[in-house]
């Protein structure tokens, strides 16, 4: 890693949002000014599926711009790729002194229920992670083998595994933002509706409205809960065959295989083997079904904030899904076409100056409905990565349009927000190259946008 000694140019005493490019990850830096200089809100650091090699030289360059100190760090929710930083530089992080942490309280250590849920969850991920594993060397055909690959990063980055840390480098990053800055600031957890408390630095400062998760007491109404109808989504879904071949497996009550049947049975297969790998790819759709649970639960209980400095509104999602969002957009869960949302909602949405992307610009976050009540004089930051080579996406499938990032709201908000949506995979770095279309964009950068070697700054104007 590089080392960062030097002491950088003093930062201004502005208003900015530094988004670091990291690959398929969040890890965004705030800062905020006050009488006594600028002060930094670090919000999230990870890292995980598409990682591009990055991660040290952001965090040196963290580490050059605050001089290690943080008025506060925020850890929206337990996935590698807003945590994995904080473990893999914990060396570094153990030199910071930080005012306070805010974490989802689905991350409570004291609620028991929180901790038997998480256990849960882990034990479910750990046994699915070891199910698209077999299968991935079973030779799947390319599309079900690209279906099980995404899959199995989506189980990996819950349980933190692939950094070769013991234990997870989920677990080890919350052991770090919670015990291991230098000065043992205090740790808050919160969820929808609580008054969080402000460090001593940022007091005066800013404001800050905690919007999501939505209350433990109504996790089972929107913990998981995922409306298509309202998200920029328009795939059935895929069974790993089409046409003719679309078939449902036998009773488990009827145990059989394929030499048990005439050969006729198997058209249009032309042999029992040729059945039997279709029956294969069929196979991972249960467990893939379960992985997209364990995903769009953790993602559900993103910390969400809405910042208040200077009279700027900053909205801060972490992954949200559709659960996180209907909570606070309708007050109530929402089957089918959704109502207009809540005056309350729409005064929020109508008053924010900048929007974080949820979950790196998915197809199943940020509802259609909230796109059209953001301002046109809106800013917009998606730290996302397509995947190298770009036909490889790193999570989704042009073809079923599950792409990530979605198309379809990349240029929704792009028009929305009269151009001034930023995307971290414009920025060619660690292994990552930049495309001609990147460079085209970097080149073109909206007003009071501006890109250094591994981020994209906005500064707001006066």
């Amino acid at each position: 890693m590089r080392k960062a000694t030097k002491r950088a140019a003093p930062v201004a005493n502005v208003l900015r949002v530094r988004m670091y490019r990291v690959g398929f990850g969040d890890f965004f830096l705030l800062t905020v000014p006050s009488p006594d200089g600028p002060q930094h809100i670090l919000i999230d650091c990870g890292v995980h599926a598409a990682n591009i090699g990055s991660m040290p030289d952001c965090i040196a360059d963290l580490c050059d711009v605050t001089q290690r100190k943080l008025a506060l760090v925020v850890v929206t929710h337990n996935h590698a790729d807003h945590l994995s930083g904080f473990a893999t530089h914990d060396d570094v992080f153990s030199t910071f002194d930080v005012g306070a942490v805010w974490i989802t309280n689905r991350l409570d250590p004291a609620d028991g229920e929180v901790v038997r849920q998480r256990h849960r969850i882990a034990a479910i991920a750990s046994d699915l992670a070891l199910q698209f594993q077999l299968r991935l060397r079973l030779g799947l055909d390319d599309e079900a083998a690209d279906v099980a690959r995404q899959a199995l990063a989506k189980v990996e980055n819950a349980l933190g595994t692939g950094f070769g840390v013991a234990g997870g480098v989920n677990a080890m990053a919350l052991d770090v933002v919670t015990r291991q800055f230098r000065n043992a600031p205090p740790v808050f957890y919160y969820e929808a509706g609580d008054a969080p408390a402000l460090p001593a630095a940022l007091r005066g400062v800013i404001d800050a409205e905690i919007l999501g998760p939505c209350p433990k007491a109504l996790a089972d109404d929107f913990g998981a809960s995922d409306d298509k109808l309202a998200q920029y989504f328009a795939a059935a879904a895929r069974s790993g065959a089409s046409g003719s071949e679309r078939f449902h497996p036998f009773e488990r009550q009827w145990p059989a295989t394929a030499n048990d049947y005439w050969i006729g049975a198997f058209r249009p297969w032309p042999t029992p083997a040729a059945l039997e790998k279709a029956l294969r790819n069929l196979q991972p759709d249960a467990e893939v079904a379960a992985a997209e649970l364990i995903d769009s639960t953790l993602n559900n209980q993103s910390l969400v904030i809405l910042f208040t400095c200077r009279n700027r509104k900053l909205l801060f999602v972490g992954d949200a899904q559709w659960g996180n969002w209907a909570y606070w957009l309708y007050g109530k869960t929402v089957r089918g076409k959704p109502p207009g949302i809540s005056e309350r909602a729409r005064e929020i949405l109508a008053s924010v100056d900048f929007y974080k992307v949820g979950h790196h610009g998915s197809t199943n976050a940020t509802p259609i409905p909230v796109v059209g009540a953001l301002p046109v004089n809106c800013a917009a930051m998606c730290s996302t990565e397509t995947g190298y080579p770009r036909e490889r996406r790193t999570y989704g499938n042009v073809l079923a349009k599950t792409e990530v990032p979605r198309t379809a709201l990349m240029d929704a908000l792009e028009t929305r927000t009269r151009r001034k949506l930023v995307r971290s995979d414009w920025i060619a770095a660690g292994e990552a190259p930049a495309s001609p279309e990147a460079k085209a964009e970097l080149a073109q950068l909206p007003a009071h946008f501006s890109a250094g070697d591994n981020y994209i700054d906005y500064v707001f104007p006066d």
